[in-house]
């Protein structure tokens, strides 16, 4: 006679929503959220929901798309990017929903820079990035300033009235403290096409002012 070994199997079934452990917030699929680091000395990771499963046993596991930050980025943290920036990654993973412990929101770049006050759970992503590869996508963004760089929402940044172009205090020879004091501002290379004929409460930043 031969006994037939049983086998239990586990059911999986997708479901809508997941109560984080401890809390009254409730996550659905495709929100962001903080994930635990394995080192407790990390800040915690970001990403977001695309997918939760129960098995029989009520355990629950999201399958989630990771934000980097730019210092987790193969090329590192750059001048021009904020303090709450993430990239999008193309790195898919299946984790404990145990592993989750708040909720966070990752805005679009212009409607993180409309944000009258940023919180601890505000972030926002410009770019998608692609972990393999290292690589951008959009691969090139619009530059300001003499400097030629991206805009960081972090910094302060005054317009000149003629070519509407955005420039940073300090490449021109400003401080902060003389930029939040500005009622009007002309670059040079606009003060020497269209000459010195300007209100007195422009501040014109030729080499001589």
């Amino acid at each position: 006679m031969v006994r037939m070994k049983q086998v239990k199997i586990s059911v999986k079934k997708d479901v809508d929503s997941y109560t984080i452990r401890g809390t009254n917030k409730v996550v659905h699929v495709g929100d962001c959220v903080l994930m635990r680091a394995s080192d407790s000395d990390k800040q915690p990771y970001v990403a977001r929901v695309e997918k939760m499963e129960a098995d029989g046993r009520g355990s629950v596991r999201v399958q989630v798309r990771w934000y980097y930050r730019p210092e987790e980025s193969k090329g590192g943290r750059r001048q021009f990017h904020g303090a709450k920036e993430l990239f999008l990654s193309d790195h898919f993973d299946l984790q404990s929903a145990h592993t989750i412990e708040g909720k966070c929101v990752v805005h679009s770049f212009k409607n993180y820079t409309k944000l009258d006050n940023v919180g601890p759970e505000d972030f926002f992503s410009r770019f998608e990035y692609k972990a393999a590869t290292g690589s951008f996508t959009p691969d090139r963004v619009a530059v300001y300033c003499k400097c030629e760089m991206p805009y960081n929402p972090d910094d302060l940044m005054v317009q000149c009235e003629a070519c509407k172009d955005w420039f940073h205090p300090s490449c021109m020879a400003m401080t902060i403290e003389q930029a939040k004091k500005l009622d009007h501002f002309v670059c040079s290379d606009c003060l020497k096409e269209n000459g010195s004929k300007r209100l007195s409460n422009v501040y014109a930043t030729s080499s001589n002012s």
